[in-house]
């Protein structure tokens, strides 16, 4: 039974043939009730049929390939057939929120995954993984070459409300939750889904405005909205450090007697366009990407000496068209450990919101972080604080499933 982190993936064909499943959720906290919801998302990552929201006023999707089984021993199931889920449903979105409380106040929670009795993956989450976050994504079971099972834990601003609006669906009015939940018959189609909660204020109804967001843990996430129409939209990331550290040159130079050299970070990303094309940005090989053209994301510059006080740009020129794109630094000389850097990233789209995050957990043995994942559902980018560190390249793609084959590269 894997213990899966956040951010992992797992084929779901090597822990089982079965595609009969059980997906249990554990939350312990000071609120009363956690409530815990199944989103089935079309293949734009939108809840465009309100059926496939199963929570306990909807206890069922229309042929029963999820359905809520109860809540026992502080255990909320859901039995899952993927077999009769149809092609329009490509992923199934496990989610919890709460009322009256906070994520960051959850004592602990686990997803986790099973059949027929057997455990098949376990991921444990906790009240210092989020904030103020009353909403949270756990998990998702998505189809791509075969079923996925991912590992998510992301906080979402807002309670179930916010996030049902966010992903495409509506919110009615107040009306009655029934106590317990139960299956039953699949209900004729509704138009709109309902989340209320008795005798509780209806939560806030919109959007929740970008404006300047700070992303202080990882695993919390903000989102970037994107027009309908698609095209150029451009958003620009930006990688800045403190430039006055200052430490022995490593490698060839420092052989030689190059002195000092001030510290150098790398800005690039692994991405995958929603076509299938996959590669790497970076200054090292030359790889600076392109503009006007796939993958239309491009870094400005190689800033090596440190005068550049707007420090490395990334610009990612057409949103629309990607499916993930991780963000990654590494250190190329002048330091060996981002502890000494004071690493920052700002992101930044057309309308000027802006996303902040530092790299404020630095892992001292590690010279490569994974700073942001950037992931496209529906009309808008969802961005996460990621802060892993690796030894390298290849360590951070066998983490996040890229499969790229790796050599060793320089700058010109």
């Amino acid at each position: 039974m894997p213990e899966v982190i956040r951010g992992q993936r797992l084929k779901l064909a090597d822990l089982t043939p079965a595609l009969q499943l059980e997906l249990a959720v554990q939350l312990q906290g000071p609120a009363p009730a956690y409530d815990v919801s199944v989103m089935g998302l079309d293949q734009a990552g939108k809840l465009s049929d309100d059926r496939y929201m199963v929570f306990y006023n909807q206890p069922r999707s229309p042929e029963g390939a999820v359905q809520l089984q109860g809540n026992a021993a502080g255990e909320t199931r859901f039995a899952v057939d993927l077999s009769r889920l149809p092609g329009t449903v490509p992923r199934l979105m496990i989610t919890a929120s709460v009322e009256g409380s906070t994520f960051g106040q959850l004592g602990s929670g686990t997803l986790l995954l099973r059949s027929g009795g057997q455990e098949l993956a376990r991921f444990r989450v906790a009240g210092q993984d989020f904030g103020t976050e009353r909403a949270v994504i756990l998990g998702e079971l998505y189809f791509r070459d075969g079923w996925r099972f991912s590992a998510v834990g992301q906080g979402f601003a807002g309670g179930l409300d916010a996030l049902v609006k966010a992903y495409g669906g509506e919110v009615s009015a107040p009306a009655p939750r029934p106590q317990p939940p139960t299956p039953a018959p699949p209900p004729p189609p509704p138009s709109r889904v309902d989340v209320s909660r008795p005798a509780a204020a209806t939560a806030p109804t919109s959007r929740v405005s970008l404006s300047k967001v700070t992303l202080e843990k990882q695993g919390q996430t903000a989102s970037i909205s994107l027009s309908k129409t698609g095209g150029v939209q451009p958003v620009r990331v930006n990688l800045n450090w403190e430039r006055n550290t200052v430490a022995p040159r490593r490698g060839l130079l420092g052989l030689l007697g190059g002195g000092s050299a001030e510290a150098d970070l790398d800005l690039g990303c692994m991405y995958r366009l929603k076509d299938g094309q996959a590669g790497v940005v970076q200054a090292l090989g030359n790889r600076f990407g392109a503009q006007h053209a796939p993958p239309y994301i491009h870094l400005d510059k190689d800033d090596r000496s440190g005068s550049a006080q707007d420090g490395e740009n990334l610009v990612v020129q057409r949103p629309d068209l990607i499916d993930q794109v991780l963000v990654f630094a590494y250190i190329y000389e002048g330091t060996s450990t981002f502890s000494s850097v004071q690493g920052r990233l700002n992101i930044q789209d057309v309308q000027g919101n802006e996303i902040f995050m530092r790299l404020n957990n630095p892992d001292p043995r590690h010279t490569f972080c994974a700073i942001a994942l950037f992931r496209n559902v529906g009309g808008r980018i969802e961005v996460s604080k990621e802060e892993r560190y690796f030894q390298g390249h290849p360590d951070c793609d066998r983490h996040y499933g890229f499969g790229f084959q790796w050599t060793a590269g320089r700058k010109s």
